[in-house]
């Protein structure tokens, strides 16, 4: 089964996996990978869930313990938020000593990027963000479940750094993590616009038939969040009094 052999081939390791928790990773994958193609092969609005549960081989109810809708399903987002094994990964992998808005940006993108499936659902789906502006704003509006994640995670792990500000009387150090978080989503979302914008000057100039294809390769959406990272950078500083 593909999808099997797709989630067993992800990024992180499983071996501490219960059966329970393998079985609901595997559904959870074949689902995502089901949602990806069938929207990407017949569109997203002629994609229904009848036919992404028939493709992924669960019935309708199950989808609905997975994902609250089919755009939820393409983006990879579950009901309960991002897995929190991939938040500690990132978290993980991040260097929060010294930017820690560019740090903790930089875990919003990883996670907020994950995928599930293969190399090429990656791309089908990066596609379809590309050519579905609605899946671009359904994403961020699924940031507030990362954001809750992060909050819990971060408190913790900048807590000494957050410790040596002059905060306001009753500020906790929960909440200069929470806006620390929330001011962190900026680079990705200015770079997804950014993106869109650009696409829609090609096709404005050059005709919709006429434009060249957008490129969704890793490599050029890791330019953008970076371009849109400096940005965020320039002006977090050229406003500090």
């Amino acid at each position: 089964m593909n999808e099997q052999t797709a989630a067993e081939e992800t990024p992180r390791a499983h071996e501490c996996e219960s059966l329970r928790a393998r079985k609901a990773r595997i559904s959870r994958e074949a689902i995502h990978s089901a949602a990806v193609r069938l929207a990407y092969e017949r569109g997203l609005e002629a994609a229904t869930i009848a036919q992404i549960s028939a493709e992924a081989g669960i019935s309708q109810r199950t989808f609905f313990n997975y994902f609250a809708s089919k755009e939820d399903a393409i983006i990879g987002t579950a009901v309960s938020g991002p897995e929190p094994e991939v938040v500690a990964d990132a978290v993980a992998a991040a260097d929060l000593s010294g930017d820690v808005f560019g740090g903790v940006a930089g875990i919003v993108r990883d996670v907020m990027s994950y995928s599930m499936g293969d190399d090429e659902v990656r791309e089908m789906r990066r596609i379809l963000f590309v050519q579905n502006p609605l899946l671009v704003q359904r994403k961020s509006d699924t940031g507030s479940l990362l954001a809750t994640q992060l909050i819990d995670v971060l408190t913790e792990t900048l807590g000494e750094r957050v410790a040596e500000l002059d905060l306001p009387e009753g500020v906790s150090t929960r909440d200069a993590v929470r806006m620390i978080v929330l001011i962190s989503f900026a680079p990705l979302r200015s770079a997804y616009a950014m993106g869109a914008y650009e696409q829609r000057m090609r096709e404005e100039a050059a005709g919709p038939e006429s434009a060249p294809p957008p490129d969704t390769t890793p490599e050029a959406a890791r330019a953008r969040f970076d371009q849109s990272l400096v940005l965020f950078r320039t002006v977090l500083e050229g406003f500090r009094s």
